[in-house]
């Protein structure tokens, strides 16, 4: 069995603006009981404790949200919490996390993992994770690939080689070939046809080292933005001051979409990326109609396929609707075609311009 020490980084700065009314900036989705009966950021936690110890188990995040995961995991000590000191998507958000945990173990294998999953198949999901992890030991970054089920649109895709893969042990990692953005529904229908494009989950697992030399190979800016900050790590004013001016990116554009030294396996866990209400539809039972009423005491009349969220107890009675979703929440109530919400940020860049 492989000794080496295993990280778990939680990336939890996300500002979960597609549940608006209910997530704000203040409060964001991964710490709301969105799916299940607890917050989305808690349910990661422990399927990480599965197969990592708490200790090891990091969460990166602007420092304003540090009440809400001891909120939300009360065990959690403030030392594993990482400052992200500003919002710069998940490339420089890494860079941050590697240097912080290379100053522990730099020679330590990570999973890094959304705080905003849903993910049931917990026993699943620990085991492939901790092969994923083993494996990092070799010189990849090991990504998971969902199988998809429809032609979505709201979803990254990653090209797999089928006929390449390495088998250490029960799991299959197979050669990544490519990634693919978010497509139209036609390109869609032909990758679900294809069958070796499946839905990019946006975990990754790899070793802290090697991370570092990936950048130095294939994002030369990022690698230079590396090396700054950890020569910064113990002036903490040079050290935001220099994160502050880095270029925002995600890590699928700033590394992923170049490294030749990439795997994915088959996710065999459900999963879902909660990414909007139509999340929420999706995963809950529906009454004969396709309806779902997420509290007791909603009503349907003569409506088909649409969905009531309230979070008070008082009931809301919906009659004659189709497709629609109906969110109500002491911060606003929407009312949206189920097709279009992933335009609930408008309603967000509308609402500042009131202010």
């Amino acid at each position: 069995m492989n000794k080496k020490k295993h990280f778990g980084l939680i990336l939890a700065g996300g500002q979960g603006t597609r549940f608006w009314p209910w997530s704000t900036e203040e409060k964001p989705k991964q710490f709301l009981n969105i799916i299940g009966k607890e917050p989305l950021i808690t349910q990661t936690y422990n399927r990480l404790k599965k197969c990592i110890r708490p200790e090891n188990i990091f969460i990166v995040a602007d420092k304003k949200y540090l009440a809400l995961v001891k909120e939300s995991i009360p065990e959690f000590k403030d030392s594993n919490f990482i400052d992200e000191p500003s919002p710069k998507n998940t490339a420089p958000c890494l860079i941050l996390s590697n240097i912080a945990l290379s100053q522990i173990d730099g020679d330590a294998n990570i999973a890094v993992v959304p705080a905003d999953h849903y993910i049931p198949d917990t026993d699943i999901f620990a085991s492939q994770l901790k092969e994923a992890l083993n494996f990092a030991d070799s010189k990849f970054i090991i990504t998971s690939g969902i199988k998809p089920n429809m032609p979505h649109t709201g979803y990254g895709y990653i090209k797999f080689n089928e006929n390449v893969s390495s088998t250490p042990d029960n799991t299959e990692f197979f050669d990544l070939m490519e990634f693919k953005e978010k497509p139209k529904q036609k390109v869609a229908k032909k990758y679900l046809a294809e069958g070796n494009y499946y839905w990019n989950s946006g975990m990754f697992f790899y070793n802290l080292k090697h991370f570092k030399s990936f950048l130095q190979e294939y994002s030369p800016y990022y690698h230079e933005c590396y090396i700054e900050l950890e020569r910064a790590i113990h002036n903490k004013i040079d050290f935001n001051t220099i994160y502050n001016a880095i270029k925002p990116e995600s890590i699928d554009y700033a590394l992923m979409e170049k490294v030749k030294e990439v795997k994915m396996f088959k996710a065999e866990f459900r999963w879902s990326d909660v990414g909007a209400w139509s999340s929420v539809y999706e995963l809950n039972p529906k009454d004969e109609q396709g309806n779902v009423a997420t509290q007791k005491g909603n009503i349907f009349i003569d409506s088909k396929n649409s969905l009531i969220f309230s979070t008070f107890e008082k009931p809301v009675a919906a009659i004659g609707l189709k497709n629609i979703v109906v969110i109500n929440t002491e911060n606003g109530v929407l009312v949206a075609n189920i097709n279009e919400l992933q335009k609930v940020k408008e309603v967000i860049r509308e609402l500042k311009c009131l202010k």
